[in-house]
């Protein structure tokens, strides 16, 4: 099998640390993107507009 073949290369583990930092690089940034998009109300609410619930 060619897959096991791949395995016994000297290179191959340096190769799936690349792809394995490749791969979680972009979940960093997909995560910072989400999480750049989520507001949170303040403590006092004083500024804050109401939502048509509350009023």
């Amino acid at each position: 099998m060619v897959l096991l073949d791949l395995a016994d290369a000297s290179w191959f583990p340096l190769l799936m640390i690349f792809i394995l930092g490749a791969v979680m690089f972009l979940l960093y940034r997909s995560m910072r993107h989400e999480i750049g998009k989520i507001r949170v109300p303040r403590r006092g609410g004083g500024a804050s507009p109401q939502s048509p619930a509350e009023q």
